[in-house]
């Protein structure tokens, strides 16, 4: 698996921080709202006689179900890589089932200074040969990952070849925004509004698009993350059984150790924690690597207190090593999503989340399948680890299947879903779609003026 995650995507347009007020905390459960699709099942029938290609850094491995799904819909689906892995990365790429090519690119490093006081690396991607590519496989329709160079080059090449339709597939929270300038948000306006559909990774992504950006409506459609379903598989968890109380706190700790992932200050909280309840026992396996391994490991720790850092854990493994701990605790100052919340929980293991990341404020709710805190305030720790040794067995299974049902349904089929209906609403003839919403939307998409 790539536990760095969450998968740092920038292209020509570095990722940084927003200039908006923002309360992370107020997503409501995933199961409502307008970005949640069903799969399309009958509605959409037969592949779409329609040639796409998919515009992209590079492929992680949680996305190769979710583009093959999408390949599934249509007569021809192509995929566009700017580089096979980015350097950060520690995976053995799968592109199986995908046709796939990559172009000539050249690629930067920069810093991301967030708001919330992290430094972090971002790789920027510059694809040079877009417009020959493009020509070549001349596509009905262009999706193209978010809302830098390698857009701004698919938007060039749909302007020049009208019957061409463009999808912008933008991943964001409005956290993540934080720190963007006028400048950057008027340049992403007038390349979405080229843009004949765009979609969405999450309800704080939609507002963004809605509110900041100014995306009408009919413009909009989901394209949220999923679990890969070779490795997470449909059975509900087994019930735990202990002696009734929870002294030994074994929590799991997923991702890049690095500033932004905010292990340091959670390590250092959970030091406070343990001197202040010496009968409490915690011990927290870091499965992942990066700069901040070295501090992890030389940090002075009370005897209540155990780190046990594993390095990097492949995706066939890493439903062994949740099964084998009590809960997930993901710290994270900023991630626009963050897949290891939908593993967690796909695995029936309770999240301790940072509201930080957009994943723990759509699907994490306090004292049902899991419990948020704010990592910037030690209190907000302190409470969550509260709650959770106070758990007794019975309220502790009850989460674990609730954390199971909580995603049950975000499969990659689920996911690729809303991408399916954009296609098809942007090319498929609108009174013959059997489904009504494609229908609605279409027509409604077609009023949409273009300023």
């Amino acid at each position: 698996m790539d536990t760095q995650d969450d998968r740092d995507r920038v292209d020509g347009d570095a990722s940084s921080s927003g200039d908006m007020d923002t309360n992370p905390a107020i997503d409501r459960p995933s199961t409502e709202g307008p970005w949640v699709s069903n799969t399309l099942g009958d509605s959409v029938g037969q592949p779409l006689d329609v040639r796409v290609v998919f515009m992209t850094h590079y492929i992680p491995l949680y996305q190769v179900r979710v583009l093959q799904s999408i390949a599934a819909s249509v007569r021809e689906f192509h995929v566009l890589l700017s580089t096979p892995i980015e350097p950060n990365r520690d995976f053995q790429v799968d592109w199986s089932g995908l046709n796939v090519n990559v172009q000539k690119n050249f690629m930067l490093r920069r810093p991301w200074k967030h708001t919330s006081g992290f430094v972090d690396d971002l790789y920027v991607h510059f694809p040079t040969d877009t417009q020959a590519q493009l020509r070549r496989l001349r596509p009905d329709v262009v999706m193209s990952l978010e809302l830098g160079a390698r857009s701004v080059g698919a938007a060039q090449y749909c302007r020049r070849n009208p019957d061409a339709k463009l999808i912008l597939c933008t991943y964001m929270s409005e956290h993540s925004e934080q720190g963007r300038g006028w400048m950057r948000r008027v340049l992403r306006r007038r390349l979405i509004r080229q843009a004949d559909a765009v979609t969405y990774n999450g309800p704080s992504c939609l507002r963004y698009l809605r509110d900041r950006l100014l995306v009408p409506g009919p413009k909009l459609f989901p394209l949220p993350y999923a679990a890969d379903d070779r490795v997470f598989a449909v059975d509900p968890p087994n019930s735990a059984t202990s002696d009734g109380s929870r002294p030994l706190g074994k929590l799991l700790c997923i991702g890049q150790l690095s500033d932004r992932k905010g292990v340091i200050p959670l390590a250092e909280q959970l030091v406070a924690y343990c001197r202040q309840n010496p009968n409490r026992h915690i011990e927290l396996t870091f499965a992942g690597d990066g700069p901040k391994r070295h501090e992890l490991e030389s940090m002075v720790t009370p005897d209540n207190l155990q780190f046990r850092l594993i390095g990097n854990v492949a995706s066939t493994e890493l439903r062994k090593t949740l099964a084998v701990h009590d809960a997930v605790i993901s710290p994270t100052l900023a991630d626009e999503w963050l897949l290891v919340v939908n593993e967690a929980l796909h695995a029936g293991v309770p999240v301790i989340g940072s509201v930080y990341a957009q994943a723990v404020t759509t699907l994490v709710q306090d004292d049902v399948n899991g419990w948020r805190f704010d990592p910037l305030k030690d209190a907000s720790i302190a409470s969550a680890m509260d709650r959770y040794f106070d758990t007794n067995d019975v309220a502790w299974n009850a989460m674990r299947q609730a954390a199971f049902q909580s995603v049950r349904e975000r499969t990659p089929h689920w996911a690729a879903s809303g991408a399916i209906r954009a296609i098809h609403a942007l090319k498929a003839d609108p009174w013959r779609l059997p489904d009504p919403e494609l229908r609605s939307r279409m027509t409604a998409k077609l009023a949409v003026s273009q300023p």
